[in-house]
């Protein structure tokens, strides 16, 4: 009889009131019930860089986290689901600030996109940025996939010779080739470069970038000083971030910190501090930066003077840096297991880039420059040939001598702020009001970045992913 007395008394009233001549009463719907998730006893490292909280309290209620701290400081809400994580370590979700996702001819528009989402997410990731791409065609596709990080997508952005000649004569060890522009490759895959030449509005650059999804640009080749200069303060007045590549454009990377950037990435391409500007000019077919790179770049150039100023002023004016050492070293492990060696100039310049990148990084970190933790991972080709931010966390450990603890920061709280904008203040550390993107480890991160492995379940938004179902396609929560 209880599940009739609710209307019935609903139209008494109603009749009731009818008959005082007020209008019927009408019945509102009772609000949806959402209640709060509350991950108890587990040892909290926050990713703001304070020390780690032992059995502390994380508390959830929809995408966001109400509070963290110790017992007593937050509170279990009455009714929430309680997450037993005793001898557990709760951090903030990943974050991978340099990926390629989106490639519409041989690689991952479909299938192979949601494949390769899921195995990110398996690995703790809840967040990527991708930095080249066609940012309205990924976008669109993301919210297909029912398990995925949080995608943000940066917009390329090239100089004239970028795009023309559309075919061009290029010096090789097999004699002169006719190869197509880069622009005209990447249009192939899918992507969308914007063309900028000097006398071009960048407002209306970014005013394109914006209307496809962007939230930022990326300066990918082609582009002088001043161009930098003019992309980065149209940018910075709509609140867009602006990063570039370190390879000379040929603006280099000293340029590029004077003109108000706010990142560069790939670590070799910090050659160009050791090129004159009518040198970095002529850096335009296909093959010249390899050959360049191959020629000067070593483990002790990276000490040159004219790079060590850079770093130093990339450090004052908070320009962060990516190395993207992973994606390197995958290169040259494939040269390593060839059964055949073919002397070639990209095996050059790979094996140059290797050890000066590694170098320049080092002295980066000594310099206080600001790293984040991009991989340049691509969506394609075998899972073990791409580069991953496991790796890459494992350099930094291994081989720059950064500690467990100072490796994790450049994959939570400073890759959200490479990401920036908007996006980047609502990621990367657990706080009141951010995302609630959390990993549970059954194993302390703090004193081996390998325990990183050791993933329990991944919370993106409040919903809770066990590795195994996201690998196996079961994707519950």
């Amino acid at each position: 009889m209880r599940t009739y007395a609710l209307p019935a008394l609903a139209g008494l009233v109603g009749l009731a009131a009818a008959a005082c001549g007020a209008p019927p009463a009408k019945l509102v719907a009772p609000p949806p019930v959402n209640p709060a998730t509350a991950i108890v006893g587990a040892t909290l490292w926050d990713g703001t860089g304070g020390a780690p909280v032992a059995n502390a309290v994380t508390v959830v209620r929809g995408d966001r986290i109400l509070c963290a701290g110790a017992a007593g400081e937050c509170p279990v809400p009455q009714g929430a689901r309680v997450i037993d994580a005793r001898n557990q370590y709760l951090i903030p979700g990943l974050i991978d600030s340099h990926v390629h996702l989106l490639f519409l001819q041989n690689g991952s528009a479909g299938e192979d996109l949601g494949l390769d989402l899921r195995d990110l997410l398996a690995q703790g990731i809840t967040t990527v940025r991708d930095m080249g791409t066609s940012p309205a065609a990924l976008l669109a596709r993301i919210p297909g996939f029912d398990a995925a990080p949080r995608v943000y997508a940066m917009q390329l952005v090239a100089g004239r010779r970028f795009f023309y000649p559309a075919m061009r004569p290029v010096r090789t060890e097999r004699g002169v080739e006719l190869r197509q522009a880069p622009a005209l490759t990447m249009q192939w895959l899918g992507w969308t470069p914007i063309l900028f030449e000097r006398g071009d509005d960048p407002d209306s650059v970014v005013a394109q970038a914006r209307r496809a999804g962007a939230m930022g640009l990326k300066l990918y080749a082609q582009l002088d000083s001043g161009s930098v200069r003019r992309l980065t303060d149209a940018a910075h007045r709509v609140g867009m971030p602006v990063w570039g590549h370190a390879w000379p454009q040929p603006a280099n990377v000293g340029e590029e910190t004077r003109a108000g950037m706010d990142g560069v990435v790939h670590a070799a391409g910090m050659v160009g501090e050791l090129l004159t500007p009518e040198d970095r000019d002529t850096l335009v077919n296909d093959g010249a930066l390899q050959s360049a790179t191959a020629r000067i770049a070593t483990a002790e150039s990276a000490d040159d003077p004219r790079i060590l100023a850079t770093l130093d002023s990339m450090a004052v004016h908070g320009v962060m840096f990516e190395p993207t050492l992973d994606a390197t070293r995958h290169s040259v492990a494939s040269y390593d297991s060839r059964v055949r060696h073919v002397p070639s100039i990209q095996e050059d310049y790979v094996r140059a880039a290797a050890a000066f990148g590694m170098e320049v990084t080092r002295q980066a970190v000594k310099r206080g420059v600001r790293i984040s933790a991009g991989t340049d991972h691509v969506a394609y080709g075998p899972v073990g040939d791409r580069a991953s931010l496991m790796d890459e966390l494992r350099l930094y450990v291994d081989s720059i001598g950064l500690s467990p603890t100072a490796a994790l920061l450049t994959a939570t709280r400073d890759a959200a702020r490479a990401i920036g904008g908007a996006p980047g203040r609502q990621v990367g550390t657990i706080v009141a009001g951010h995302y609630a993107d959390l990993v549970l480890v059954s194993k302390n991160p703090l004193e081996s970045i390998d325990n990183l492995e050791a993933v329990e379940w991944v919370m993106r938004g409040g919903k809770i992913w066990r590795p195994g179902q996201l690998r196996s396609g079961i994707a519950m929560r």
